[in-house]
């Protein structure tokens, strides 16, 4: 895009001047005049649409939050749970009522087809969501609007962007823009917890060209780190046990322990040595000794510095406790190995390369008289080898006399600068924002790394902050409507 049709169109979307008056400035070839006006107003009309449907995309999206898909375990047509099949159906029908071709996929995922063509654009969302933790003030599953934000699990990650893809869709339609690709909403199931739902897509439906994932970071994301997830399992005679988290993409924001103690005597060492958790802490008499609670705050496994490790800061709080022999063996080692870290450095793990520096969370744990099990989920810089991230692992649980349970790599990926699609977006992003922005580099895992030509492209980084996966998830009315423009142009930019 050139200088001066930049000018032309940060001009026409901040300002709404006439296209007319503007291309005055901007060209001198009549026939360029023509389509240029022609284009912007088809996108004015896509503005104009969106607009006049603000309410019932906010009431279509309430719907959908209001659903709890959490992965559960299957049913008969639900591999994923009920509820994450019932978040499906209710978001197909939502696109069944604007007329287009949907298709529920055995509840492995969902399309919704506009137009014909030799080539594919796919648009890659996804409806189940992670555990709502705890800290909430407003109802996670209760459609609160309040002055101007929308909160709930899965307003920003991803059920607000997949509403607003369709609704974006819709308005081209109405806006009678033609279409030389055919354009494939992929809506999901199982983003959050392994992504089996693009490997059964893989498997069984048409591959799309060009792919983009509005899951991510404005203007756009290009490069993800490799993901680890690692589980180490230990069979023993416990005398404590230790619950926190539920996913391991989620820094855990609480901790349970009870130990074989009194309360007196619990108390008295918190008071002698400090609380040395970092966290805060409660304490509850039981029958069975004395409840432990660590209270931290929980954030996106892959920024863990934006979060409070809970579990970190409950061994920091139990290896100054008088525990049985095996137990401190292991409470000192996770202690010792992982401190109040994000990056592992104490574990050799502190390493970087272009793609971004890695970072680790203690994530899961269930620890009861038989045993534990503790789940790892690390992002980690493209350049690492899994065999060396394994053996970095594995020497620092050795000494808990745990083993490698399970250890699945996801490699990481990166579009060059250069190509159509990081290219075409870019220009997408520049022209609605007048802000010229590079690609950015993330450590989540988004759809775009399980297809060839796919970036991610929103809904952060831009009119909001942050707030997938913490508590008070939301999203502004403003940045839904923004969203849902900008999907719009992306959608023209690859296939119209």
């Amino acid at each position: 895009m050139g200088f001066s049709e930049t000018i032309f169109v940060q001009l026409y979307h901040r300002y709404s001047l006439k296209p007319k008056a503007l291309l005055l400035y901007t060209t001198r070839d009549a026939k360029t005049w023509q389509k240029k006006e022609k284009e912007y107003k088809m996108n004015e009309r896509v503005d104009n649409w969106l607009r006049d449907h603000e309410e019932d995309m906010i009431r279509d999206l309430q719907g959908c939050l209001a659903i709890r898909s959490l992965k559960a375990g299957p049913a008969p047509g639900a591999p994923f749970g009920e509820k994450v099949h019932e978040c499906l159906t209710y978001t197909l029908r939502v696109a069944d009522r604007m007329g287009f071709v949907t298709k529920d996929q055995q509840g492995y995922y969902g399309c919704v087809d506009e137009g014909e063509g030799a080539e594919m654009l796919g648009v890659l969302a996804h409806l189940d969501i992670v555990p709502e933790g705890t800290g909430w003030d407003h109802d996670p599953f209760g459609k609160d609007l309040v002055n101007g934000k929308l909160y709930g699990r899965g307003t920003l990650d991803d059920k607000g962007p997949a509403i607003a893809a369709i609704y974006a869709l819709k308005a081209i339609r109405e806006a009678g823009i033609p279409l030389k690709r055919k354009v494939r909403i992929i809506l999901g199931c199982d983003e959050e917890s392994g992504m089996e739902c693009m490997t059964h897509y893989k498997a069984n439906d048409r591959i799309p060209d060009l792919s983009f994932s509005p899951d991510g970071e404005f203007p756009l994301t290009n490069s993800e780190k490799s993901i680890v997830n690692a589980i180490f399992e230990r069979k023993f005679h416990s005398t404590i046990t230790v619950k926190a988290g539920e996913v391991a993409n989620v820094v855990p924001g609480e901790a349970i322990a009870v130990v074989p103690l009194p309360l007196e005597e619990v108390k008295a060492v918190a008071e002698r040595f400090g609380n040395n958790s970092e966290c805060a802490l409660t304490f509850k008499a039981l029958e069975t000794g004395t409840q432990i609670k660590a209270i931290g705050t929980i954030a996106h496994a892959s920024m863990p510095e934006d979060g409070l490790n809970a579990l970190q800061g409950m061994f920091n709080f139990l290896s100054i406790l008088p525990l049985e022999k095996d137990d401190m063996n292991v409470v000192l080692t996770l202690k010792e190995k992982f401190r109040m870290e994000y990056y592992g450095q104490s574990i050799g793990l502190d390493k970087a390369d272009d793609s971004g520096r890695l970072t680790l969370n203690m994530g899961v744990i269930r620890w009861n008289e038989n045993g534990f099990q503790l789940t790892f989920d690390l992002r980690c810089p493209t350049s690492l080898s899994p065999e060396g991230i394994k053996k970095a692992l594995c020497d620092a649980m050795e000494s808990t006399g745990a083993g490698l349970k399970s250890f699945i790599f996801k490699p990481g990926y990166c579009l060059p600068d250069d190509s159509e699609i990081v290219a075409r977006l870019l220009q997408v992003f520049k022209a609605r924002t007048g802000e010229d922005l590079p690609p950015k580099k993330i450590g989540g895992g988004t759809y775009a790394r399980t297809l060839p030509n796919a970036v991610s492209f929103g809904p952060e980084g831009y009119l909001c902050e942050s707030s997938a996966h913490v508590a008070n998830e939301y999203i502004t009315v403003k940045q839904l409507m923004f969203n849902a423009q900008l999907l719009a142009d992306a959608i023209v930019a690859l296939a119209g």
